[in-house]
């Protein structure tokens, strides 16, 4: 049986500051080992601003959870919505590596947070879809899924998701 996959992290810019190395190496995503000692330079480095800070943590924590380090994710991801709580990218993210974790009503928290930061993020719908479908509320599954393409009528895997989930009864 072959599991949906979930759309990507996004990755934020660091606005560029005098430690222009660090936030280069930050920003970039080719190499995550240089990423990684660059949002890790940047955070140990300085107060950054708290929007520059919490998107250091945010690429830092993307890349943790790709390496399935994910209480190191998760802790980097927490740090970030102190940081900038008004974000919804930052817990579209975390969500996506609860659901690479196998948390799938974690995910659907943090997914719910991010749509309600930003109502119009469609992949945010999308992926709370796949949660709430992981968690066998199909009627809650179809309800995102057709938010999602109401949104954004492109995201095929929410139209084709949608004729797989039946309601229950």
């Amino acid at each position: 049986m072959r599991l949906l996959t979930t759309f990507s992290l996004f990755v934020l810019a660091l606005a560029t500051t005098a430690r222009a190395g660090a936030v280069d190496d930050c920003n970039q995503v080719r190499d995550l080992s240089r990423q990684l000692r660059g949002c890790t330079a940047y955070i140990q480095s300085h107060p950054a601003q708290s929007g520059n800070l919490a998107v250091a943590f945010l690429n830092r924590a993307n890349i943790y959870a790709r390496r399935a380090q994910y209480e190191k994710a998760f802790a980097d991801y927490k740090r970030a919505l102190e940081l900038d709580a008004g974000n919804p990218l930052i817990p579209y993210n975390m969500g996506n590596a609860y659901l690479d974790r196998g948390q799938p009503a974690r995910a659907a928290e943090v997914f719910t947070l991010a749509v309600n930061l930003d109502s119009g993020f469609a992949l945010a719908y999308f992926n709370r879809g796949i949660a709430r479908q992981r968690l066998g509320d199909s009627v809650g599954a179809n309800e995102d899924f057709r938010r999602t393409l109401e949104l954004d009528p492109n995201v095929e895997q929410a139209r084709q998701q949608l004729g797989r989930v039946v309601p229950k009864q």
